[in-house]
């Protein structure tokens, strides 16, 4: 593709990949090292804040709506990433969506498993919803299993505030039944292997069919009045029949759904503009999606010291 640096691209995102080879904290301190900005986009704020003993960042565009906000849940293979390392790409997200930001610091596997992760979005989300706004959980890779997790377990009184879902390459299934274990695709970051391996460190063997865990493997009962969902990813990814599957279980549930399949392009390529140009238009439609999303409520922001 033109102006694309594959090989440059490929080499940036293994530091998401974690293998049997990896050392955990050499794996955490390769994603600080290789992703994290020092100087945030298009005159983004960070401010930092806490959330029932939760480190988050907030990032803040020059121009934001008051009523709707992102909850951001990072990859990383459930056990590396960070909102230091994200806090460049989600800052885009930011201001493409016209939307306020909030990137928690939740907790990672192996020292806290399942559901530690979970625990903490939702509380999160909670908390976000004390405001009375319109929320909207974006996540990327092993970050979408604990994002889509949380979201099937949010209170049902507090779904009036849960308007959208944002994915980029979602890791669905993690199951021995999984599709990606017999599908031929080519995908040059991840293999069967690692995927097993990562899903070994955040739960026991014997969990991988929890719909918490699989969210692929939910009854679509589950997924019955879901706000839209919008999943990107690209056409050289081993969980790409996952989202098709996932993709074609909404739409049968009544749930606005779009999958949209980069050709040519792998797993969270979004992350990293520099190499891939088709990035910079990936997050531009993924901040069309939200913003496109019409606004219903008729309650307005409670400012405090959260948001301040």
């Amino acid at each position: 593709m033109s102006g694309m640096n594959k090989r440059a691209a490929i080499k940036r995102l293994k530091n998401l990949v974690f293998t049997s080879k990896s050392d955990l904290t050499a794996f955490r301190a390769a994603i600080e090292k290789e992703f994290y900005t020092p100087e945030l986009p298009n005159q983004v704020e960070c401010r930092s804040l806490t959330i029932h003993g939760i480190a988050c960042d907030m990032l803040i565009p020059q121009v934001s709506s008051t009523r709707r906000m992102i909850l951001y849940v990072h990859g990383g293979s459930f056990m590396g990433g960070s909102k230091k390392a994200w806090r460049g790409f989600c800052s885009s997200l930011a201001n493409e969506s016209s939307s306020r930001v909030l990137v928690p610091e939740f907790r990672l596997a192996p020292e806290f498993a399942f559901p530690a992760a979970i625990e903490d979005i939702l509380a999160a989300f909670k908390r976000m919803c004390d405001h009375h706004v319109d929320v909207f959980i974006a996540a990327d890779g092993s970050g979408a299993s604990i994002a889509l997790a949380a979201a099937l377990s949010i209170p049902q009184p507090l779904r009036k505030y849960f308007k959208g879902v944002l994915l980029f390459s979602p890791w669905l299934d993690l199951s021995s039944t999984a599709a990606f274990y017999k599908t031929k695709i080519k995908d040059p970051l991840y293999n069967q292997n690692a995927l097993h391996f990562c899903a070994a460190y955040y739960t026991y063997s014997g969990n991988l069919e929890n719909p918490l865990v699989s969210p692929l493997k939910a009854d679509g009962s589950r997924f019955k009045g879901f706000p839209p969902v919008y999943i990107q990813t690209g056409s050289e990814e081993l969980m790409l029949p996952s989202m098709q599957e996932l993709d074609k279980k909404l739409k049968e549930c009544g749930v606005d759904c779009k999958l949209e399949i980069y050709d040519g392009l792998f797993h969270f390529f979004q992350f990293i503009h520099e190499q891939v140009p088709q990035a910079h238009l990936a997050v531009e439609a993924a901040g069309k999606f939200i913003k496109n999303i019409e606004d219903t409520t008729d309650t307005q922001l409670e400012e405090d010291d959260l948001w301040n």
